[in-house]
């Protein structure tokens, strides 16, 4: 009787590590199918609608945006509050902010001015612009109340190394929808499209560019 408890016994403690191990394993798989299966959600900017302009032909090249170094980021900045500028943990651009600022202004302004050919700087082409628009930014978040905030230095020259035609400080304000990332990407857009209207309507009145009756 000894014998066999004893032996009962080790066979007992084996099945037991067994299965232990067995678990141990499954449970370290799962963790680590977890982890490597999780990742950033990536937004994207988007042109908005606006008004037509119906002006004659023009060339214009948009410029790629300066962005202050603090929002030059991967990850998209969700909130600069109190000196403290908080990036999300989850949500990322899906490109280079300053290419999708550019690419959007772009294609704002394309949208607003039919009979103009709008290119991005750097972008192919044999064609010498008439316009330059250029943008230098110091604001693209979201502040302590949850408003988006773009604050920019809209500049448009006839030639690049002259003077500005048209230099204008522009702060816009727009509340989400909600609370979510991607309510606060439309509310960023949208204030983007209302900058690319207040860039389309000084176009429009620069004498060189004149609106067809």
């Amino acid at each position: 009787m000894t014998r066999l408890n004893t032996k009962n016994i080790v066979l007992r403690r084996h099945l037991l590590k067994t299965m232990m191990g067995g678990s141990l394993l499954a449970v370290t798989g799962s963790v680590l199918t977890a982890c490597s299966n999780s990742g950033p959600t990536y937004y994207t900017l988007s042109p908005i609608q606006g008004r037509l302009y119906n002006v004659t032909s023009s060339i214009i090249e948009v410029r790629t945006p300066s962005l202050a170094g603090f929002l030059d980021k991967d990850r998209i900045v969700s909130e600069i509050s109190n000196n403290k500028l908080t990036l999300s943990s989850s949500d990322a651009w899906a490109d280079n902010i300053t290419n999708m600022i550019g690419r959007v202004m772009m294609l704002d302004l394309a949208q607003r001015l039919p009979n103009s050919r709008v290119f991005l700087q750097n972008q192919a082409t044999q064609t010498t612009p008439q316009f330059y628009v250029e943008m230098d930014i110091s604001r693209f978040n979201q502040d302590a109340s949850g408003k988006a905030v773009v604050t920019a230095d809209v500049v448009i020259r006839t030639d690049s190394d002259k003077p500005a035609q048209f230099n204008r400080l522009l702060t816009l304000e727009k509340v989400p929808a909600d609370s979510s990332t991607q309510a606060l990407v439309v509310a960023l857009s949208q204030i983007l499209g209302e900058i690319a209207e207040t860039t389309a309507a000084s176009l429009a009145n620069l004498p060189s560019m004149p609106i067809v009756n």
